[in-house]
């Protein structure tokens, strides 16, 4: 049973990946500039949220001792 589940997994994973990089290179054969934008503003917030939440979670190990 956990070999169909792999396997249904897998197979998800590579049609939501396909499904993304399709329609972002769709965006930007339609408004290039736009869709730059949009994805370098969502790669900046992601790193910064990343970032943040990297050094809390630091924080809160050193802080407990562990």
């Amino acid at each position: 049973m956990s070999a169909i589940k792999n396997t249904l997994a897998r197979k998800t994973a590579k049609a939501a990946a396909k499904h993304t990089a399709h329609g972002t290179a769709s965006k930007l054969k339609r408004d290039p500039v736009r869709t730059a934008t949009l994805l370098g503003l969502g790669g900046a917030f992601g790193a910064l949220a990343g970032w943040i939440a990297g050094r809390s979670a630091a924080t809160a190990s050193v802080s407990t001792g562990s």
